[in-house]
């Protein structure tokens, strides 16, 4: 048994913040839609004479969809910092990684393959243990395999929470299948329309929940403040030390600026703890 990293998952926790932040926070929909034109653009090329430049566009979706899901840990840090992101530094950011995202998305789509090939288990298995791989990479600066190793350690005690929120995943892309099904008996335009539009949302909310489980669930090291949002480096605030103003007595209650729970420096405007996730 390995040694805990972070707190225990609070699954009604992430799955109904994850949701508040995506309602109150329209502009983390936008990488989704860039995504989105991408492919409707992909799919009309591919059906006409101009086939080979849907070829090339569907290249282009590729490499933009791992940097958007890169783009996400910048973005939701931000949010839980209290202050304002930009979508397009966001996805500069994640540029400036796409090569090491690349290779971890390989590395775990193999891994978890493999799993589910050898027996159904371990593939679930793999997918609780690696499903946390891309905040670390982001927010951490860590390398592919140093990306794995921290997921697997965050998720390895974790892996029933994990398993929940996934079903979760699950059900809700169960419903918007079958809604898309229904339309298409009707009109199958509509139908391919209505998916498309409510895919934007869902795969927004996916790249959300494991960013928002991670930052508030898994290691103290994972700084989080509005000034940076990721962007910088900033010295990691220990839960175990909280820091306290200049001239403020050890035994003293943290200020108002300051997390009740942990001691954490906090914006007048937050609403969580970056640290303990504690609601504000």
């Amino acid at each position: 048994m390995g040694v805990r990293v972070g707190k225990a998952i609070m699954v009604g926790d992430v799955i109904s913040k994850s949701v508040t932040m995506i309602t109150q926070t329209p502009a983390l929909l936008f990488p989704q839609i860039i995504i989105l034109i991408l492919a409707l653009i992909g799919d009309l090329l591919s059906g006409s004479a101009l086939s080979y430049l849907g070829v090339i566009v569907s290249i282009v979706s590729f490499v933009a969809s791992v940097i958007v899901a890169g783009a996400y840990p910048s973005m939701v840090q931000a949010v839980l910092g209290g202050g304002e992101f930009s979508v397009a530094d966001s996805l500069r950011k994640a540029y400036g990684r796409f090569w090491t995202l690349l290779v971890a998305g390989i590395l775990v789509g193999l891994v978890v393959i493999v799993g589910f090939v050898a027996l159904i288990v371990p593939g679930i298995i793999f997918v609780t243990w690696y499903a946390y791989t891309v905040p670390p990479i982001m927010l951490e600066e860590k390398g592919a395999m140093a990306g794995m190793s921290a997921s697997k350690a965050f998720g390895r005690d974790k892996k029933w929470s994990t398993f929940l929120i996934l079903l979760v995943i699950a059900v809700v892309a169960l419903v918007i299948l079958g809604i898309q099904m229904a339309l298409s008996l009707a009109a199958p335009l509509l139908g391919r329309v209505v998916y498309s539009l409510l895919s934007v949302p869902f795969d927004a909310w996916i790249a959300v929940i494991f960013t928002y489980a991670y930052l508030t669930y898994g290691p103290s090291s994972v700084p989080v403040t509005a000034e940076t949002s990721g962007y910088g480096a900033v010295p990691p605030v220990s839960i175990q030390q909280p820091m306290v103003q200049a001239g403020a007595q050890v035994g003293d209650s943290p200020p108002n600026n300051f997390c009740r729970t942990c001691g954490s420096p906090l914006r007048s405007d937050s609403k969580f703890c970056s640290v303990c996730g504690t609601a504000l």
